[in-house]
């Protein structure tokens, strides 16, 4: 439904699409694995699902904390209006604890991979301050360095909580391999990679979504993401299980802790807080672009914008899609009542502001430095981009990840003389 909804431009599935994409799935899977194992995450226990989905906002959301000084991802053509584009990140961070368990349960279900033997790992005291150091290191590098260590960011958390795990939880990662047992770990890494094709193909299809910017990844993409990137799907997934066995393990000794729903109230309000204020700050550093409807497209002589709106090309997908080629310009030219010049350089205008999610604010600083069509772009170099942004006084708060963003906008330009309506 949620696809069908894109493929035809409808809201809320085009505004909203990965967030429709992902609860799709994740209710999929839950009724699959029900009628697999007869067992139901959200049915059986829907208090605990809710639990974990707050869990999953709250872990993400400190993974785009530290995202504020990595720069490594940003966002592009989110809802204008804040409190729907806030509403939408939380039900989309909602999803990835979930999605990766379900995921690994479905895995499960099927009894794949079984066990598989290896070599008992003899754990200890020793192993559990490594983990320490482990964690610290993860954590401390990509912070102090983030160009050379970003990486290992990936990491901290799942050293963090399993010595944990291995004493107090049902599952954990390093008690199975001190038994000599790898299935767990194999199956976690392969829904790993499941549910990272599944993030970046419903990442590329939506209007809003993440764009990477990676430092010396630049090369090979499949849909956004690098294609050594796709190596980092299966071992996040072994955190989200860590984490997701944490949780699970210490909200019994939560419960009969001091202080009862009043502390835990309180520690659901200091967790809600701190994934506000990081929203905040992504607002400024991370967000870099909101989507714009065509009657408030600036871009665009008023007359214009309105006779297009009038004439039902109300969003830019449509009005790119409608006038993509010869015919189509005619076509609307007459509807709208422009001429098919203005109308094509109408075009030219609007594929500027929805190309790499540039949109409308990114286009106007742009336009003052003289580029208004695709075109325009094709012989800067994105350091070259980027000091005559600084030079303009725009841009300022993101100056730090500038030039990485300015070589996501030279992907895929043009040269002079090449017609953007033949797309």
């Amino acid at each position: 439904m949620a696809t069908a909804g894109l493929a035809f431009l409808l809201e809320p599935f085009v505004a909203f699409y990965y967030q429709w994409a992902w609860w799709s799935y994740i209710f999929a899977a839950d009724a699959l694995l029900r009628r697999w194992s007869g067992r139901s995450p959200i049915r059986d226990d829907p208090r605990g699902f809710l639990r974990l989905a707050f869990v999953s906002v709250v872990f993400w959301t400190g993974f785009e904390a530290l995202n504020l000084r990595l720069g490594d991802w940003y966002y592009v053509m989110d809802h204008p209006e804040r409190a729907l584009r806030w509403a939408g990140g939380f039900v989309a961070f909602a999803t990835v604890l979930p999605g990766v368990l379900l995921t690994d349960a479905l895995l499960a279900a099927r009894g794949w991979p079984g066990r598989i033997a290896v070599p008992r790992l003899p754990l200890g005291p020793r192993v559990d301050l490594a983990c320490a150091l482990g964690a610290v290191v993860c954590l401390v590098l990509p912070l102090a360095w983030p160009d050379l260590f970003f990486p290992l960011v990936w990491g901290f958390v799942v050293f963090l909580v399993e010595p944990w795990n291995r004493r107090h939880a049902v599952r954990s990662f390093l008690r199975d391999l001190e038994g000599g047992d790898a299935g767990a770990l194999v199956r976690a890494l392969a829904a790993g990679l499941v549910c990272g094709v599944l993030w970046e193909t419903w990442n590329a299809w939506a209007r809003t979504k993440w764009i990477y910017t990676v430092p010396g990844f630049s090369g090979i993409k499949i849909f956004e993401m690098p294609l050594l990137g796709f190596l980092g799907f299966p071992p996040f997934a072994v955190e989200c299980l860590a984490v997701t066995a944490f949780v699970e393990a210490r909200w019994p000794l939560v419960r009969a802790g001091a202080g009862g729903g009043l502390a835990r109230a309180a520690g659901y309000a200091a967790a809600l807080a701190a994934t506000l204020a990081v929203f905040a700050a992504a607002d400024t550093r991370t967000v870099d672009s909101s989507y714009v409807p065509v009657d408030r497209l600036l871009v665009l002589p008023t007359a214009h914008r309105e006779a297009l709106a009038a004439a039902a090309l109300a969003s830019p997908e449509r009005l790119l899609r409608a006038t993509r080629d010869e015919a189509g310009l005619r076509e609307w030219s007459a509807r709208a009542a422009i001429p098919v010049d203005d109308l094509r350089a109408d075009r030219e205008r609007v594929a500027l502001v929805m190309h790499r999610g540039l949109g409308q604010d990114r286009a106007a600083a742009l336009a003052r430095l003289g580029i208004r069509t695709r075109a325009d772009l094709a012989p800067w170099t994105p350091e070259a981009l980027a000091a005559r942004l600084r030079d303009t006084g725009d841009d300022v708060d993101r100056d730090p990840f500038l030039e990485r963003r300015a070589r996501v906008w030279l992907e895929g330009v043009k040269p002079s003389g090449t017609s953007a309506a033949s797309e």
